[in-house]
């Protein structure tokens, strides 16, 4: 099996599902957009859910023949002692390097399904604090029962417009567009991860693809990333069955 050609089938058409979601939120080049409509941001969150799994196991699918060694420790570099000139300009370079903004990284990993045997912590209920009046007479024979008054609950001042932020969107929705135009930078990164023993893997896990079906999957296709998905999933575990993980 050609798994090049099967990645790059299923990565264009990939692409520009993901191209269009900029165009569903109103994002051109050089725009910028702070917050969107409540009812928008569920229904492109949904579909970047599902696109975001595609695009990860078309990474799996193509680290499966990427073979690393385990990188050796480093020495530590002494520390070279500077003089107050060069140390001013260092401490400009680290102010020019901070003010450039990194684009984001896409996260190779499947969020891990909850444990069914977690158990919520409920609130425990407060006890009830009677009071009896009895009053200026000590011989007043009712008594009068006063319960402890609740607190009002708290004003929210900032009135709900119906829009949110889309700052985590935007994040998202640009690191899925760069790794889908460098499958092989980031197939590399997971080749990376994978070479390190469990235990010094970050996060500290077995496989990146969680048991199961992948997130925002789908038995009956709603959308065309439905159907890629599903073509994703199977590409990802020829040869690279997602283990149980326990972590």
């Amino acid at each position: 099996m050609d798994f090049k050609l099967a990645i790059e089938r299923n990565r264009a058409p990939l692409l520009v599902e993901v191209l269009k979601l900029f165009a569903m939120i109103g994002l051109t080049e050089g725009a910028t957009i702070e917050r969107i409509s409540r009812p928008l941001h569920r229904q492109v969150m949904g579909i970047l859910r599902k696109a975001e799994s595609a695009v990860r196991r078309l990474i799996v699918a193509a680290a499966r023949d990427i073979v690393l060694e385990p990188e050796e420790p480093r020495p530590a570099r002494p520390r070279a002692k500077t003089s107050n000139k060069a140390k001013g300009k260092a401490d400009g370079e680290g102010e020019a390097k901070e003010k450039r903004k990194r684009r984001p990284l896409f996260n190779l990993f499947d969020q891990l399904k909850r444990s069914p045997h977690r158990i919520k912590k409920r609130r425990r209920p407060e006890p009830r604090i009677q009071v009896m009046d009895l009053g200026n007479n000590p011989m007043f024979p009712i008594y009068v029962v006063v319960r402890q008054q609740e607190p009002p609950p708290a004003v929210i001042n900032k009135a709900d417009d119906g829009m949110v932020s889309a700052k985590n969107l935007l994040r998202r929705l640009i690191a899925a567009a760069d790794a889908l135009q460098d499958i092989p930078r980031h197939a590399m990164r997971l080749a990376r991860w994978h070479a390190k023993p469990k235990e010094e893997r970050r996060p500290e896990r077995w496989s990146p693809l969680r048991p199961g079906r992948p997130p925002g999957f789908r038995q009956r296709a709603r959308h065309v990333v439905d159907e890629i998905l599903k073509e994703c999933h199977w590409l990802a575990l020829q040869g690279n069955p997602p283990l149980d993980d326990t972590s």
